[in-house]
């Protein structure tokens, strides 16, 4: 049976997401669930994405991907179902699927009808994203739960900003538990940008002017109590440029995002050296 993943603002404490699960359970008793994550900020659509866009690649064809974030009920917003790349997406027409989607198109998309008009559905993610993922992991098909559309609410993705000839600015778009923050420069961005020159990551008053290839190599000739604390830059595993503290905690001895205020939205300047 193909897995159904679920990702929500819902955090653990209240029904909601429990009540999502149940309804699954109840109607497809063997289903595959997988938690993607529940601890995105309220709202905040483009965490949701860049979380989303680096898991579902990882998922076989056929997965269902309900998408619980900011799906409010509201008559002048759309309920969308999507076929991008073999598996499929549940999202109301807020933004989400243009920033998943990038510079691509849905290979298949419908406007979900089948409870639209139901004046007593206060709570779509279950009461619509629910049947519909129980019906596509049967073997159903999108033309059975809607319209068929192309149209879809378009946000601009965050790309990096050329300030001259000799400096981009990055945008951190996403803090990891370890307070590490990730910026939106891509490793193919940043190389055709340094073309093998010396440069310089700036931000506040701090600059690194070397990236390594994994965190294991941050100072490896010193102890490991030597090298916890060192700020590193790096590409992490999703292509991304990532500036970070060496085993870091951002409840105890601090981060990247507490000790240099880099959160989300923070810019950081990428520098050639003359």
């Amino acid at each position: 049976m193909p897995i159904i993943t679920i990702t929500t603002d819902f955090g653990l404490k209240d029904y909601s997401l429990a009540a999502v699960k149940g309804s699954i359970l109840k109607e497809l008793p063997d289903a595959r669930l997988v938690d993607i994550s529940h601890d995105i900020r309220p709202f905040d659509l483009k965490e949701t994405a860049f979380i989303i866009k680096n898991a579902y690649p990882n998922f076989p064809a056929g997965t269902v991907h309900i998408i619980g974030v900011d799906a409010l009920p509201d008559k002048n917003k759309k309920l969308l179902a999507a076929r991008i790349d073999g598996q499929y997406f549940l999202a109301a027409d807020n933004g989400i699927l243009s920033l998943i989607l990038a510079e691509t198109k849905p290979d298949e998309m419908v406007e979900i009808t089948i409870g639209k008009y139901d004046p007593f559905s206060n709570f779509p993610t279950r009461d619509i994203f629910v049947p519909v993922a129980c019906h596509l992991v049967r073997g159903g098909t999108l033309s059975l739960v809607g319209n068929a559309t192309e149209e879809f609410v378009s946000l601009n993705s965050l790309v990096p900003m050329k300030r001259d000839e000799d400096t981009i600015i990055a945008t951190v778009i996403y803090v990891d538990k370890f307070g590490n923050a990730v910026t939106n420069v891509t490793q193919r961005y940043f190389r055709d940008f340094v073309r093998g020159r010396n440069f310089e990551i700036k931000f506040y008053s701090n600059s690194i002017d070397e990236v390594h290839e994994r965190y294991s190599d941050i100072k490896p000739d010193e102890e490991e109590r030597n090298r916890m604390g060192n700020v590193f830059a790096l590409f992490n595993c999703t292509g991304f440029l990532e500036i970070g503290v060496y085993k870091s905690d951002p409840k105890r001895q601090g981060a990247a995002c507490t000790l240099f205020g880099l959160k989300e939205g923070a810019q950081i300047y990428i520098s050639i050296k003359k």
